[in-house]
Order: C-alpha cells, then structure tokens, then sequence
C-alpha cells in the first residue's frame, strides 16, 4: 500500500510503502489528540485492513502487556522504514538515491529468482 499525504499546493508526496502487518493513522492514540493529517492510500495488492478505536487499544494494552509490545514494534518498524526513506532520498545525485531506494524496495518488496529479483510493483 502506497501512503500520501497530499498538500494544499495539490503536490502529492509518498510519505511510506506499507507491507503486510504495518500500522499508519496511529498518532491520535499517542498524543491523545484527533489527527489534521489525512492519507491517501492506494493498495497495489489485495488488502485487509483492520480499524479500531484509540480507546480499544487503550483497553487491549492494558488488558494484555503484550499487546503494547505489539504496537511498540509495529510503531519501530514504521519509524526506521522512515529514517531509512530520509537517508535513502537526501543529500545524495539523483542516481544514487535511485540506487539507494531500488535496494530499499529489494529488501521490503523483493521477490527473489533464478534471474534476480524482481518489484512488482506499480510506481512512478
């Protein structure tokens, strides 16, 4: 699943390429505060999406520590797919950070075979 963000300049900008298991739209539950951010997601997969309120969760935590254990390492998965997105996509030419984000969607996407490895993937 591709995530954007779209801004009041009509720019849209991929914020993350979720795989199976991921979490996004997770904010309000930390901060205790309804999100101003709004995603545009587009699947390139069949998916199955799963919502619950923050207060399930809220619940579910403290009915179950492993629970939050869970969260915790969705959440950390997120934030280094991130950082390694920000480093991936600055301060390098244009040819390395292709380079950089192909090895990326290798490793996240990649469907290894006798010929190599392929992303099946629809991106631009």
């Amino acid at each position: 699943v591709r995530l954007s963000r779209v801004y009041e300049s009509g720019e849209e900008i991929t914020v993350a390429l979720l795989r199976e298991n991921s979490l996004f739209g997770v904010l309000s539950l930390l901060t205790g505060h309804r999100s101003d951010r709004f995603y545009h997601s587009v699947a390139f997969t069949r998916v199955e999406m799963v919502t619950a309120p923050a207060s399930s969760v809220r619940q579910a935590i403290e009915a179950d520590t492993s629970v939050g254990l869970l969260l915790l390492q969705g959440l950390s998965s997120r934030i280094l797919q991130t950082e390694t997105m920000i480093e991936t996509l600055t301060h390098r030419d244009m040819s390395s950070r292709l380079v950089s984000f192909l090895l990326v969607l290798c490793r996240d996407f990649g469907i290894p075979s006798t010929q190599g490895i392929t992303i099946d993937l629809r991106l631009s």
